[in-house]
Parts: structure tokens; sequence; C-alpha cells
């Protein structure tokens, strides 16, 4: 059987963690989450997913210090990173953009089925 690829989701909200969490199970994505930048980068390396969908605002460390800490690693730094945030201001965009990552998406404008797609399309 193959393995299923493995998504991370980094984000407070634990509507959003459920939310997504569900439609990537349903799409066949195991799922793994935290609720913290701090935890979060830890979960990253100890299970080195093969996606990050990430929060910017999050207590003990936002998600610019995990993007830019996750792109210091070099075992980390690899994986592909989803923003997925509703800040939407032009300087968090250029800070996320100095900063490789596959997409950066606001919450509040987009679906869990438009982020499975770009998930696919992040994987390919």
């Amino acid at each position: 059987m193959e393995d299923k690829m493995k998504i991370c989701i980094v984000d407070d909200d634990p509507n959003i963690v459920e939310l997504y969490g569900a439609k990537l199970k349903s799409e066949g994505f195991e799922v793994i989450s935290a609720s913290d930048g701090e935890e979060g980068l830890e979960l990253i390396k100890k299970e080195m997913p093969d996606l990050v969908l990430l929060d910017i605002m999050m207590p003990k460390k936002d998600g610019l210090s995990v993007l830019k800490d996750s792109r210091n690693s070099e075992e980390i730094s690899r994986i592909p990173v989803i923003v997925l945030s509703n800040v939407s201001d032009d300087e968090t965009a250029t800070k996320i953009g100095e900063f490789s990552t596959s997409f950066f998406v606001v919450k509040s404008l987009t679906t869990p089925q438009k982020i499975v797609g770009l998930i696919k399309e992040a994987l390919i």
C-alpha cells in the first residue's frame, strides 16, 4: 500500500484545523497539527511532513518566525509551505515573499477544496 502524503497544519484556530483536517483526510492525506508556532516547528522537525499549512498570527512563535527557522534548518528547508492566514497587508506579504513558499492564501477568500488543489499542485 502506498504511504499517505502527510500534511502538517499549524494554526491556533481549532475550527480551521478541524475543517481543513477533515477535508484533507477525506482526500486521502494523513494530517498532523499544532496549535502554536513553537509546537509546529518541533512537529515539523519530528514528523517531516510532505507539506505544511501555516498560519501567521499565532501564540508563542508566529508563522513568519516558523517560516524563517524552517528555511534556515537544513533538514526541513525543502518542505513546501502554504501560508494560510487572514493577515493580508503588504508588509506581511512582502516578508512572506522573502522565503520560498508555495502559496500565500487569505483564509477568508478560500475554501478547503481550493486548498486541496493548491496542496496537490505544490506536491507535484
